[in-house]
């Protein structure tokens, strides 16, 4: 039996409590320790949330109106008549805006989570990612067919470029919870 005597701070062999300098202090249910490489997973994960926001907002600004979704929808069904290439393209345009700030709104809470570290985010961040990255396979489609598009083919490929760091993200996320547990946390006394 060891006469050393516990180091404020230090976590008893169990995992369950921690060492004041006067007693041994029951743990919060559920408590987990930061690891090195919890602060840099929780800041890419914010960071890249709040840069694809941003990125789908200004995107849908800049390239997304009526005109260039009736271009699109000619495009890619040449039975369409006027009318109803016309209505479809406003009907599009009014429900893609929705579903971006939808979208941006989520992100942009899911990056304020990331960035504190909430556990719950790192939950919802996967699936996020995963959907995310299916953009890998649409963008290499969507630029084999430009003419169907309705925004430039650098938007596409920079979109394509964040599915891929979405990708990359979403096994790092991976990786971390096999290894430690959500945010790269591990829990008390675990090496």
């Amino acid at each position: 039996m060891s006469t050393e005597s516990p180091q404020v701070g230090q976590v008893s062999a169990d995992g369950q409590f921690r060492w004041n300098g006067a007693e041994w202090a029951p743990l919060a249910r559920g408590h987990r320790e930061p690891t090195s490489w919890t602060l840099p997973l929780r800041r890419v994960a914010a960071g890249y949330l709040l840069v694809s926001a941003l990125l789908s907002i200004l995107t849908t600004a800049l390239f997304v109106t009526p005109a260039t979704i009736e271009r699109s929808l000619r495009a890619s069904n040449s039975n369409l008549t006027a009318d109803q290439a016309h209505s479809a393209a406003a009907l599009g345009y009014v429900t893609g805006w929705a579903v971006v700030a939808i979208i941006a709104a989520v992100m942009l809470v899911l990056a304020v989570g990331s960035y504190l570290g909430w556990r719950w985010a790192f939950w919802v961040d996967l699936p996020l990612l995963a959907l995310t990255s299916v953009g890998v396979v649409t963008n290499l489609f969507a630029l084999q067919s430009p003419a169907t598009q309705s925004v430039p083919q650098g938007a596409t490929i920079l979109s394509f470029l964040l599915s891929v760091a979405a990708l990359a993200l979403l096994v790092w996320l991976i990786v971390a919870a096999v290894r430690y547990g959500p945010w790269a946390m591990r829990r008390p006394g675990v090496q």
